[in-house]
């Protein structure tokens, strides 16, 4: 049955209902840290494309992709027979290999820009830094994307057999907060789990967007400033836990921070610089990405009056040729969060009437990275009009019209606001700029 949430019909007017003057005396350092994650993440997506273009042409090397290939099976199967003696479901080994694949190459990186930092050698400091970036976030993002895929469905359910001293601890699985630290996010599974997924998209969602155009760019950093830095420090899953008067889950949102700063600290002490490169940046590019995350995947409020019901904002990306974990039956995920990522697809099809009759968003093909740069930051309507998989047929223009529509806020912040004209409103005559229709190609 689809689930319409009863909640009051807008969000509070500040995050979680934070103080006004709060919110408004830190203005200025909400803005600092979008602006520094803005300028981490515009140094490692120009690498991470790089690093796909040279993937892309190490593979027309004869041989290569046949090596490729044969290595990674070799290398899961490894994994496998470990699995099946340390999970609790053998079906999570994907999860087993990102959690090594990460500590077997990005790690030792790490150690030896520690052991050789006295050497002060800048090529060899800084062939280790690219190294670094290139073993977290990998072509296109794709290391990234194994790692935080592997990190959000291990926040939902704890895969090792048995309990570790550090989960009665810090509340959360060690897998987790080890796949967290590496990738530079503050661990917050808990405010994910019991705020994101119990509050569904809904007004006391902390990680929702609902009055936002998804369309606009502008719309995007303002979220960020007025949403994503309380989310990053772990400020309103704290603040929702403790209205709720639940205690144990607040107090869980301050140790993911603790856990943070523990790591962070003593790397600060022996070298600012390795700090900053190795864990800071990463921090700020992974918290852009997230916040990009979120943004992408809950984003066609618009032109629905019940726009507060997950099943008509969620998207669903029928990514190929990689879909990890599922991740892109988001929708699926959200409807039964419980459920084993390997469910996720059956779930799509059982729901497919309730996702009709809500209109609920259909892309083949996509990434969320790809449809965040095809629609906030190239607008690039007619290529994402061309992946969209409509339950009724539909014309070109239609779809267009429909994806203008859907991307708008929800209707209770339009009916809020003084219609105006703004440079950044997204006309239906407006045409698509050169950059827009070499998106798909920049991004394939």
């Amino acid at each position: 049955m689809n689930r319409i949430l009863t909640q009051p019909a807008t969000e509070p007017e500040t995050p979680a209902g934070i103080s006004p003057a709060l919110h408004y005396a830190l203005w200025p350092l909400r803005v600092a840290v979008v602006l520094f994650s803005s300028l981490s993440i515009a140094i490692i997506f120009p690498f991470a494309m790089l690093l796909h273009v040279l993937r892309r042409g190490l593979e027309l090397l004869p041989g290569v992709r046949a090596g490729e290939d044969l290595a990674i099976r070799w290398y899961h199967r490894q994994v496998d027979r470990l699995g099946r003696r340390v999970l609790v479901d053998p079906r999570d080994e994907p999860i087993l290999a990102a959690v090594l694949s990460l500590s077997l190459t990005a790690v030792p990186v790490f150690i030896a820009q520690l052991v050789l930092y006295k050497l002060n050698h800048l090529t060899l400091n800084i062939a280790l830094l690219f190294a670094f970036y290139a073993f977290i976030f990998g072509p296109k993002l794709r290391a990234f994307a194994r790692s935080f895929s592997a990190l959000h469905q291990e926040g939902h359910r704890n895969g090792l057999k048995g309990k570790s001293p550090y989960q009665d601890l810090a509340g959360t699985s060690f897998f987790y907060a080890w796949l967290c630290v590496w990738t530079g996010l503050i661990p917050h599974a808990v405010g994910h789990v019991q705020n994101h997924h119990r509050e569904n998209t809904g007004p006391l969602d902390n990680f929702g967007s609902a009055r936002y155009n998804h369309a606009n760019l502008w719309h995007f950093f303002c979220y960020m400033v007025r949403d994503v830095v309380y989310q990053q420090f772990m400020v309103t899953p704290y603040l929702y836990f403790k209205q709720h008067g639940r205690r144990k889950q607040a107090g869980i949102m301050i140790k993911g921070n603790i856990v943070y700063l523990l790591c962070l600290l003593p790397v600060l002490a022996y070298s600012p610089a390795i700090a900053f490169w190795y864990m800071l940046v990463p921090w700020g590019a992974s918290n852009f990405i997230s916040g990009l995350i979120h943004w992408s995947q809950h984003m066609f409020y618009g032109g629905r009056e019940d726009s507060r019901n997950y099943v008509t904002n969620t998207i669903t990306l029928l990514e190929k040729p990689v879909n990890f974990l599922n991740e892109g039956y988001h929708l699926s995920h959200h409807y039964r969060s419980g459920l084993h990522w390997t469910e996720n697809p059956a779930t799509f099809e059982r729901m497919q009437p309730e996702m009709r009759a809500a209109g609920s968003m259909v892309f083949r093909d996509f990434g969320v990275v790809d449809i965040f740069c095809l629609v906030t930051l190239f607008r690039a309507f007619n290529t994402v009009a061309r992946k969209l998989e409509t339950w009724e047929p539909m014309t070109h223009a239609e779809k267009v019209a429909l994806l203008k529509e859907r991307l708008q806020p929800a209707p209770e912040f339009v009916r809020r606001r003084r219609p105006k004209r703004s440079a950044h409103r997204v006309a239906e005559s407006e045409p698509e700029t050169a950059a827009a229709k070499t998106a798909e190609e920049a991004l394939a």
